[in-house]
């Protein structure tokens, strides 16, 4: 029997009560460590915890993959030896892609899933006061919007004291803040990079900075304290009542599911809304296993095990999201948030960040990008230096 082996991922309290309650069930000794997601990046990326031999899998988000790949700082799993229970086609191939390295092989097994879905109150776009009220004064019918432009009418008419339009995770930690950028310029038409160049020089690019300026400066839509929030905290907030709308990750629904939750039952969910095309954003935690693994064989294991289909209800139940095509049928996991019905379709239409080695560097110049833009309103000059600094970084190839 091996000594303890270490799992290592973020600190999110469905995290906690997923793998307390299977690393419990297995027949392999195991622990777990969950970091705040910066200080996880860091030791992953720019440290040596993945070659350290102080873990033995890693719970990493997609984004991170291409860097670690390249690095060598995971190892590829053997799925011709002991393929997971149901691999490939209980995972819809969204969930399969962006573990799959230049080499063909594949690097770990989805454990938590995104994507993002515009989540929003039942009770409030179901009132017939707040129908009326609102075909009154912008001259359409409330309802799930489907454009950006009726997304930000609906954020400004239910704004009103005690109450925001929408809810934004501003932290600058590289993630819901360079998402939310990313889905907005890629619905109005821009890229992030065009021809091995920069793509920031754009009029989507300029457009999408300009709408999210609105949302936090102008219409003034969104509560100034989420410059604080990360995608966790947002979503903690949102189930508690603070906003009318979101969009953000469709696990965040889950929260409402508690009978003790403000907003239990009254949640709903539905793709996020579009500009010249409707595009979300797909990121998803995987399980892999780190260069430095004690004993890799015993941790692709553990993989397998902590990710059947019944491993993959309690992450469900325990307020994480499942990401099997059975679970999802499953009447214990569809019972327990609305997404689960949508989650095939809304996977025709996302997409991920550049699949690039250079995504943290990448990101890291939106992220400032963006901190100029929510806490000091910066606006374009933010966008251009951005520009600038992304050109540099990709004319060194």
């Amino acid at each position: 029997m091996p000594d303890s082996l270490v799992v290592v991922g973020r600190e999110f309290d469905g995290f906690h009560r997923s793998l307390t309650a299977q690393l419990s069930s297995l027949d392999l000794p195991a622990r777990y460590e969950l970091l705040e997601i910066s200080d996880l990046q860091h030791r992953l990326i720019e440290g040596d915890a993945a070659t350290s031999g102080a873990y033995d899998v890693l719970m990493v988000v997609t984004d991170w993959l291409p860097s670690l790949i390249e690095s060598g700082k995971v190892l590829p799993l053997d799925f011709s030896v002991d393929a997971p229970d149901g691999w490939p086609d209980q995972w819809v191939p969204a969930l399969r892609a962006l573990q799959t390295g230049p080499d063909g092989q594949t690097y770990g097994v989805a454990y938590h899933d995104g994507p993002m879905l515009f989540l929003y109150r039942t009770d409030l776009y179901g009132d017939p006061v707040e129908q009326a009220g609102f075909a009154d004064r912008f001259g359409y019918p409330l309802a799930v919007p489907s454009t950006w432009d009726e997304y930000r009418d609906q954020a400004i008419w239910f704004t009103r004291p005690g109450l925001y339009g929408t809810v934004l995770a501003g932290f600058p930690d590289e993630h819901n803040n360079v998402y939310d950028f990313l889905m907005h310029l890629w619905s109005r038409g821009g890229e992030l990079v065009v021809d091995g160049r920069s793509g920031l020089d754009s009029p989507s690019a300029r457009s999408a900075i300009d709408f999210i300026d609105d949302l936090w400066h102008g219409s003034q839509v969104v509560d100034p304290a989420a410059a604080g929030w990360d995608s966790v905290e947002s979503g903690v907030r949102f189930a508690a009542g603070a906003g009318a709308m979101m969009v953000n990750w469709c696990g965040f629904a889950s929260l409402s599911s508690p009978p003790d939750s403000p907003t239990h039952g009254l949640v709903g969910c539905a793709p996020v809304p579009g500009g010249t095309s409707r595009v979300t954003m797909n990121a998803y935690w995987v399980l892999a296993v780190p260069a430095g693994a004690k004993d890799p064989a015993h941790s692709a294991e553990l993989i397998r095990q902590l990710t059947t289909r019944e491993m993959d209800v309690v992450t469900a139940q325990s307020g994480g999201s499942a990401t099997r095509l059975d679970s999802w049928a499953d009447p214990r996991v569809s019972s327990l948030a609305p997404y689960y019905g949508v989650l095939a379709d809304a996977h025709q239409d996302s997409r991920s960040v550049p699949v690039d080695p250079r995504w943290p560097e990448m990101a890291l110049i939106l992220n400032d990008m963006m901190i100029q833009v929510i806490e000091h309103r910066a606006g374009h000059a933010a966008l251009t230096e951005a520009h600038e600094r992304l050109d540099a970084l990709l004319r060194k190839d």
